[in-house]
This record gives C-alpha cells, structure tokens and sequence, in this order.
C-alpha cells in the first residue's frame, strides 16, 4: 500500500489499531478497527440502491457486462483532516491513508455518490451497486456504444478498473 501511494507513513494524534481478521480457508487480512471513529463521525446517509429493483432492471436485457472497479473506496482521496483521524497504527508504525479506506462508516455513502457522478445520465443502460457497474443492453450494437460510454467516463474519473465480464443475466441474478 506504501508503494501504491495509498498510505504513508506519518505520526497523527489520533489512531485506530489494525487486527488481522481470520476467514475458514483464507488467509488473514488485516482491517483497521474504526469502531470508536466512526461513531464520534456524523453518519451521511444515502439510501443504498435496492439490488431487487436493480435486478429487475438488468434481468430481461439479451447482453450483460460487468465491471469490476478495482478496490472501489481506495480511488476516493481523502481531505487532509480526514487523514489526519484515519491514521492507523501497528506493531511496527503509524500509517495515514491517503485514500478512503474500507470501515469508515461513510464511505459507502462516498463511493455511492462518485459512481451516481461517473453514470449521470447512464440509467437506461447502465447499474452501478458498490464497486460493480452492470451494463445491459437488447442488442449487440448498442452494447457496445454503452459499453464505451462508461468505459470513457471511468476513464475520465481517473476509476481503475478490473477486466470486463460478460455473464447472462440468470447468472447475475444469482450472484448479486
């Protein structure tokens, strides 16, 4: 993450402690425990979009393209005095993230508001939910047109994204 420019090492008068977090089967990850942050933060409240409505939206389409961004929350930069209290500390030093980091308690609402920006205007084509985008279509000619459109404005963002996935729609309904 040093490497990346998603943190940097800087001492702060406020820190959270990372714990490792263990999965069946999986190897540790390490998460910051924001717990005492978050609840001296004022919660931004936007609803989350309805994944029922959503589905429906994208179920009936003949061609279904999902983008994966990568590591959604890392691509929102932080303000300074947001750094500033989201320093994290561990055995070894202090760490300020530059980037929002997963577990502060608004950063959906954050990451929700950037993807509503990114696909302004994008609704009859175009589902964003979290860090995926599903992009539906009728036809094959279309699709890709709608494809590029939000392939620019991720790009336009400055959004990092993972490959592109076709799947049908009977398989994003069961993994949404």
């Amino acid at each position: 993450m040093l490497d990346l420019n998603i943190i940097e090492i800087r001492q702060s008068d406020y820190a959270s402690p990372m714990i490792l977090v263990e999965s069946t089967g999986k190897d540790p990850r390490p998460c910051i425990d924001y717990r005492l942050l978050n609840v001296n933060v004022r919660t931004q409240f936007s609803p989350l979009p309805n994944i029922e409505e959503r589905v429906e939206r994208v179920a009936a389409a003949k061609y279904i393209t999902v983008i994966d961004l990568a590591k959604g929350y890392w691509q929102i930069p932080l303000s300074e005095r947001a750094r500033r209290y989201s320093a994290f500390v561990t055995s070894f030093r202090t760490y300020i993230p530059l980037r929002m980091p997963f577990g502060l308690v608004n950063a959906p609402y954050f990451f929700s508001k950037l993807m509503a920006q990114v696909l302004e205007n994008c609704d009859t084509f175009a589902v964003p939910y979290l860090d995926d985008i599903a992009i539906y279509s009728e036809n094959w000619e279309d699709h890709l047109k709608y494809v590029d459109e939000v392939l620019k404005r991720i790009g336009n963002a400055q959004l990092t994204k993972l490959n592109p996935r076709s799947v049908s729609s009977r398989r994003i309904i069961q993994n949404i």
